[in-house]
C-alpha cells in the first residue's frame, strides 16, 4: 500500500509481515484516509472486525493503533477466550445511558480483553523495534483505567482524546496488573473528569 511509504521503516517491516499473516488468514486491511472513523457513534483510530482491520490513516497515532488493531485480530485468529467474551450487554447499556452496576462483570471483562491486546502490541513493538514502549505502557495504562470512568460516567465522553498529557503523566511505567482494575481510585476519576471536561472548552 503506497499510503505506508510514509511510515517509519521499521513500521513498514511490521506491516509488510502482518499483511502477508492476515492474508495467509483470509482477514484483509481497509486504510482510510481521514482522521478517525466512527463506531456507534464514538469516534476512533481504528476497527477490528471479523473479518478485516479498518483504519483511519490521518490519526496521528495511526502506527501504534494499528499495531494494536493487528492484535486484536491475532486474538480472533488464535481463538482467545479473551476475544469470544460477551460484553454486549455494558455496550447495550451504554448506548442507552443506562450502565449499573451489573455492568461492572463486562468492563472487568473488556479490560482484561483490551490488556492481553496491549501485551501482544508490546510485544511485536519489542521485536520490531516500533515505539517507545515506556510511553506506550502509560498511555496503555490511562486507556485502561479509562474504561472505569465510562462506567462511572455511564457514557463515552465526547472528548478528541484521552491522551491529555496531564493525564499520561499520572500513569505508571509498568504495565498495571489486572488485580488492579477490581476497585476504581476515584482520585484518579476525579483527574479523568477535571482534564477531559476542560479539553472540550
Amino acid at each position: 500500500m503506497k499510503i505506508i511509504n510514509s511510515c517509519s521503516d521499521s513500521f513498514k517491516e511490521f506491516f509488510n509481515w502482518s499483511k502477508e499473516y492476515l492474508k495467509e488468514n483470509d482477514k484483509k486491511i481497509i486504510i482510510k484516509n481521514t482522521n478517525f472513523l466512527r463506531s456507534d457513534g464514538v469516534r476512533c483510530g481504528g476497527l477490528c472486525y471479523e473479518d478485516k482491520i479498518v483504519m483511519a490513516f490521518k490519526n496521528p497515532l495511526f502506527e501504534e493503533i494499528y499495531v494494536h488493531e493487528f492484535s486484536h485480530m491475532q486474538q480472533k485468529i488464535e481463538g482467545s477466550k479473551l476475544w469470544e467474551y460477551d460484553s454486549s450487554f455494558f455496550w447495550n447499556s451504554l448506548a442507552k445511558n443506562k450502565t449499573e452496576i451489573n455492568c461492572w462483570e463486562n468492563v472487568l471483562g473488556i479490560i482484561a480483553l483490551e490488556r492481553d491486546c496491549e501485551k501482544r502490541a508490546l510485544k511485536h513493538s519489542k521485536k520490531w523495534n516500533l515505539f517507545n514502549n515506556e510511553e506506550y505502557i502509560k498511555r496503555t495504562n490511562l486507556y485502561l483505567c479509562f474504561y472505569q470512568y465510562v462506567f462511572l460516567k455511564r457514557k463515552w465522553p465526547n472528548s478528541t482524546t484521552i491522551y491529555i498529557p496531564d493525564l499520561i503523566e499520572l500513569m505508571p511505567k509498568k504495565l498495571l496488573p489486572l488485580s488492579y482494575f477490581n476497585k476504581i481510585d476515584m482520585e484518579l476519576m476525579k483527574a479523568f473528569d477535571y482534564h477531559i471536561e476542560k479539553s472540550k472548552k
